[in-house]
């Protein structure tokens, strides 16, 4: 048995077993149960397994944490474990009519979670292809057996952006309880087929309202597909109930969704860039002040269509450099602990969270050792506040999205202030975080962290 499914064998033992398990999902860092009884899953213990960084209980969810690499190899062996297919499952009946608005959060971001791989295959072409031009390495001319290069970056780099309206509502349809091909028909109807011409010729603008109203559309004929199927009779129900769905949820979608979306995403653009603009370096100071909390909770993914709609209008999103300072003031308060600490074992701990910490993913430095000594999280927040005002005062935009750190210097237009806001927050996290100090007996005290109902 290799280490990964023993892993999975003790957490799906900790968690209650197969039977209690109804969803699983996996993100980077985390993998992500819905148990159908909360009661029988020992979070406790489960802290307690090996690999295991940290335990977060989110509304009825329950996420633990495992670090970039570990989190996709113990989701295969789950599935394994199990017979499930981790992130295919279906929702457990009734718990999209118990949503508060943190649980909205959390459907959100399980919507995009998915998604996420590909958003930084594409991010990172991009970057590439950047580099490349901005470097003279290639130009328009530049051919490989008679083929364009940056034809063929922008081919590699740009097919899956045209496609995500359909994929955001097919995962949004199987959030609200639907068949998720319900979703990828609603997505596509807003797109007005391959090359728009179908809502071209109703007076339409194609692809109106961005993600948003992709989003709200996959989200609805979902739902609505759910509501149809309750009352349809069985021997009907295969057939009436996608045609009623798609009837009556697609004119929905074209005539109300759309127009709605496209507001909607209009006034999410004017008022991230009124925000930026009028409060600059206080709205930075803010922003990624206060991030660090939704990355704790793991619903910090719910902000993508934000940032995928500011590229679209924009050309860039100045909210994602802004925010990705959380990840380096994680940097600057994990190395203030290191060289304060005399625990041999929190040293291997940082050392190893430091390089992925660096890179943008701060799961497990979050997990690991900021939240578990508390001080030392809050010196993060802090430092991350200043770094976000450095970015924004210096209106940094991200061209393109998908990664974070370090790496995000590749695809925004300022390279030298980007670099710049992590240094400050690196510094001011680690001031703050020595300042504050900590209390290391705090680390054997925590167990896992619950932010339920």
């Amino acid at each position: 048995m290799s280490r990964e499914e023993k892993i999975a064998r003790e957490l799906v033992e900790k968690l209650g077993g197969r039977e209690n398990i109804a969803a699983m999902e996996c993100c980077m860092t985390r993998l992500r149960v819905d148990p159908r009884d909360l009661s029988k899953a020992d979070q406790k213990a489960l802290k307690k397994v090996e690999g295991v960084k940290g335990v977060v209980q989110t509304g009825g969810q329950i996420q633990v944490i495992l670090g970039p690499g570990l989190a996709q190899k113990v989701a295969e062996a789950a599935a394994g474990a199990t017979g499930m297919r981790v992130g295919d499952a279906p929702p457990v009946p009734g718990e999209a009519a118990r949503m508060g608005s943190k649980d909205l959060l959390r459907k959100i971001a399980n919507v995009f979670v998915p998604l996420i791989p590909g958003i930084i295959a594409v991010g990172m072409m991009t970057a590439l292809n950047n580099v490349l031009q901005k470097a003279n390495i290639i130009t328009a001319e530049t051919t490989v057996m008679g083929y364009s290069v940056i034809a063929i970056l922008n081919l590699l780099g740009g097919t899956f952006l045209g496609l995500l309206s359909i994929l955001v509502g097919q995962n949004a349809a199987r959030e609200w309880g639907g068949p998720p091909v319900i979703g990828a028909v609603g997505g596509a109807i807003l797109l007005g087929g391959g090359n728009g011409a179908a809502l071209t010729a109703l007076n339409m603008v194609p692809g109106r309202g961005g993600l948003i109203g992709s989003l709200i559309a996959g989200a609805f004929l979902g739902w609505l597909y759910r509501q149809i199927q309750r009352v349809m009779p069985e021997t009907i129900n295969i057939i009436v109930t996608p045609f009623l769905t798609l009837l009556v949820g697609g004119l929905i979608a074209v005539f109300v969704i759309q127009p709605v979306g496209g507001a909607l995403s209009t006034w999410i653009t004017n008022a991230a860039t009124w925000l930026i603009n009028v409060g600059g370096f206080v709205a930075g100071f803010l922003l990624a002040g206060t991030f660090l909390p939704l990355v704790m909770l793991g619903i910090h993914q719910g902000l993508t269509p934000i940032h995928v709609q500011l590229i679209e209008t924009l050309g860039n999103t100045p909210l994602l450099p802004i925010l990705a300072m959380a990840g380096a003031g994680q940097v600057g308060a994990a190395l203030a602990v290191y060289f304060k600490t005399k625990d041999a074992d929190l040293k291997r701990v940082i050392l190893a969270a430091l390089p992925v910490g660096i890179l943008g993913i701060g799961e497990p430095l979050i997990y690991g050792v900021t939240l578990p000594l508390f001080r030392p999280f809050i010196g993060a927040c802090i430092g991350a506040a200043f770094g976000g005002a450095v970015v924004a005062m210096a209106g940094v935009g991200a061209l393109a999205m998908g990664v974070s750190g370090v790496l995000l210097a590749l695809l925004v237009d300022k390279v030298g202030m980007y670099l710049l806001g992590i240094l400050v927050a690196y510094i001011a996290g680690f001031i703050a975080t020595w300042l504050l100090g900590f209390d290391e007996s705090r680390m054997s005290e925590a167990e896992a962290f619950n932010f339920g109902d």
